[in-house]
């Protein structure tokens, strides 16, 4: 498994460099301009609860490791309320009906979006739980790149609201520093799990499958801004300055 976690940094440190990463820095942009994009995860950020719950979840299980997985998905299954919590907060649930909710959510602007939890899960479910537990320390990784960065946006927000938002703040990095945390203190077992040759080859392919699907996610993300701004996410405003600053 050694070779596996370090493939793991490797590409989470390549998923760090994506262009939205490099926007969310951007001080000379509004935190909500920055975070315009939130809309678009909506499909992703619910099938992840669902993901946890129906896909990677086996109970009952005497697999020690798919009893690690299983441990894991009640710690993962339920952030979307935080993220219900935040779009409240950020005044984005009461912008547009229900059916051009529906319209939007399965969309254009989606469409990659919606394909994360989705070969995640056809990629999990049948698959050895050593091979899913390699799948799952690289959605943690995604996590913790993600939520580094949009919690530094977060906390110029809460300067100005004087509001918590508990998905994409430091509430949820913590969760994830923590998770962090619990795996490197069990990194001696992680590293010492021994691999087949086919069991070492499925691992390389979902753990590339991982990162692909959400760095897809995350460009679709960036396109969507280019065009599209906080005062009416759901709407086209093109705005001069965003693709200035990516050229």
């Amino acid at each position: 498994m050694k070779e596996i976690l370090e493939l793991i940094e490797e590409r989470k440190r390549e998923f760090a460099q994506l262009p939205l990463f490099q926007f969310l820095k951007n001080k000379q942009i509004s935190p909500q301009d920055r975070l315009a994009w939130i809309p678009c995860a909506v499909p992703m950020v619910m099938a992840f609860g669902e993901l946890n719950r129906s896909d990677l979840r086996k109970e009952p299980s005497s697999d020690r490791i798919q009893q690690v997985i299983n441990r894991r998905t009640y710690e993962d299954d339920h952030h979307w309320v935080w993220f219900l919590e935040d779009l409240e907060k950020l005044g984005l649930n009461q912008r547009i009906s229900f059916s051009d909710a529906m319209l939007f959510f399965w969309g254009d602007a989606t469409r990659k979006t919606r394909q994360v939890c989705h070969q995640i899960a056809l990629h999990m479910f049948n698959a050895e739980p050593i091979v899913v537990l390699a799948g799952m320390e690289a959605i943690e990784a995604t996590g913790y790149v993600a939520f580094s960065r949009t919690s530094e946006v977060v906390r110029e927000l809460q300067q100005m609201t004087h509001q918590e938002y508990r998905y994409f703040g430091g509430y949820h990095l913590g969760i994830e520093t923590e998770h962090t945390t619990e795996a490197e203190s069990g990194e001696v077992l992680l590293e010492s799990l021994e691999l087949t040759e086919d069991q070492r080859q499925k691992a390389i392919e979902l753990v590339e499958l991982v990162f692909k699907v959400y760095s897809d996610s995350l460009n679709e993300m960036m396109e969507y801004l280019k065009t599209h701004s906080s005062e009416n996410p759901f709407k086209p405003a093109h705005l001069d300055k965003i693709p200035a600053m990516v050229a």
